[in-house]
């Protein structure tokens, strides 16, 4: 572990990340007290779900439900020569209110 101080961080982050892509972990000081960490990211903790299921329990969130998949009727699908036409259509719509 590496122990550094905010000013020498600030004026050497790029070094310091260096070391963390590295696996190490820095400890940042303010006035010789320390402050904070800075440690790799684990790949496998998915910090949201983690979040999203902390603030679920304790009421902050209400979670959506699960999506349930759009039935388009068969009435509402358009045929590939339909949509051709609809096609030229709005095309041609566009090009005389441009000219």
């Amino acid at each position: 572990m590496r122990a550094v101080g905010i000013k020498d961080l600030k004026n050497n982050l790029s070094s310091f990340l260096d070391f963390v892509r590295g696996g190490e972990t820095v400890l940042i000081l303010d006035r010789n007290q320390p402050i904070a960490e800075i440690k790799k990211v684990d790949p496998k903790s998915d910090r949201t779900q983690l979040y999203l299921k902390e603030a679920a329990n304790a009421n902050s969130i209400i979670p959506a439900k699960a999506p349930k998949g759009i039935n388009i009727p068969k009435s509402i699908l358009l045929n590939a020569e339909v949509k051709t036409r609809v096609s030229t259509a709005w095309r041609e719509a566009y090009q005389a209110d441009r000219d």
